[in-house]
């Protein structure tokens, strides 16, 4: 697969470890889809939220922010926000509005909404859903956190719905069933006086809270559920592709492997590698190398031995970046997208993600630069 092929899918989720460069990948693609007459879109759920540098804003929301590329390309970012998305859920799957404001006023829900476990993750894939269902974009790229946090986000749709209809949100709706539960005298009096000290500590009631948190739920598992099976049919769909970003760096490489197996094993389409900051230094011919490396500059002998000294260092390196690219086509058998090379600093403008999709995505062309710009 070439990588402009990917431009034609409708989902590509962009993954590795962290400082490889996969914010500035993803955001690159949607600018190259956008250049390719696609209605593209690029939301990240990496807390750091680096999106916006690359992009040159002052920040980002879930709310779409329009991108114009030049005078008609134009591409859409978004940001997750938890909580939000988090309301927007119970809003839609509570049976009435009665129960939906039960739980959004409910102060354990108010307080954990952006805490309980699996909640980002979830609520980032809830997001992707609403987005893919809304028949806007033609290509949504993700940007995800690094690898072992993208492993959450793909595995949270599944987690959160086995929590909500686990044994312990259960006890919960009638949480008496702690103390009960108690073995013995002295353990239900250690309790008892535990919940009273939280309830002092934190100034709610903390039995009732629990189980009118809890009881909020008991009528959504179903369409939890309905949304998390949705969800993974979406991800594993011919119309979705994983692009592994890395580095040559060996130990990103060794990670890119590891990560490319566990996609492998839970199903995901893997279309292939992008390479960032790859070093390419071909062999100097005869004439260079005798003549020098300064390219028609006048230097004296000493210079002359340095600059070629210099260069020698840089193709040791590139070979090695090149050894590590081999390794892992060698290793994981899909092809490499696209080699990136090292450039000195990473984009923070429109203009800089435009200079460096071109280096993604051959023959990108260039774009009206009066063009250029944020819109609100």
């Amino acid at each position: 697969m070439r990588i402009e092929q990917l431009l034609h899918k409708r989902l590509l989720i962009c993954v590795g470890c962290g400082g490889v460069g996969k914010t500035t990948t993803a955001a690159a693609l949607a600018l190259a889809g956008a250049l390719h007459g696609r209605r593209s879109g690029v939301i990240t759920v990496d807390p750091a939220r680096r999106l916006k540098d690359a992009l040159g804003l002052d920040g980002l929301s879930v709310e779409p922010r329009r991108i114009a590329v030049d005078s008609v390309a134009h591409f859409d970012a978004l940001a997750l926000d938890t909580k939000h998305t988090f309301d927007t859920l119970i809003e839609r799957f509570a049976p009435n509005a009665t129960v939906a404001n039960r739980i959004l006023t409910n102060r354990l829900y108010q307080e954990l909404s952006n805490e309980l476990a699996g909640s980002a993750e979830y609520m980032a894939m809830e997001k992707l859903h609403e987005l893919l269902h809304h028949d806007h974009y033609q290509l949504l790229i993700v940007d995800t956190p690094p690898s072992t946090h993208a492993r959450d986000v793909l595995a949270a749709p599944n987690r959160l719905s086995n929590l909500l209809a686990s044994r312990a949100v259960s006890l919960l709706q009638a949480p008496a069933g702690l103390l009960g539960g108690a073995t013995s005298v002295a353990a239900r009096w250690s309790l008892s006086a535990l919940l009273k000290a939280l309830e002092r500590w934190t100034g709610i009631e903390l039995l009732h809270d629990l189980a009118d948190f809890a009881a909020g739920f008991e009528h959504m598992v179903e369409g939890f559920n309905s949304r998390a099976a949705d969800i993974n049919r979406l991800l594993r769909a011919r119309s979705t592709a994983f692009v592994l970003v890395t580095t040559p760096e060996p130990h990103t490489v060794d990670a890119t492997i590891a990560f490319h197996h566990e996609l492998l094993e839970g199903g995901f389409p893997v279309a292939g590698v992008v390479a960032n900051r790859v070093l390419a230094f071909p062999e100097l011919d005869g004439a260079t190398g005798a003549g020098g490396a300064s390219a028609g500059l006048e230097c004296s002998d000493s210079m002359r031995k340095r600059l070629l000294l210099n260069y020698a260092e840089l193709r040791e390196l590139s070979g090695r970046d090149q050894r590590a690219l081999k390794r892992l086509h060698a290793e994981t058998k899909v092809p490499l997208l696209a080699a990136v090379p090292a450039v000195t600093e990473a984009p923070t403008s429109l203009a800089g993600l435009h200079r460096f999709a071109q280096m993604l995505v051959p023959g990108l062309g260039a774009v009206n630069r009066a063009g250029v710009r944020a819109e609100t």
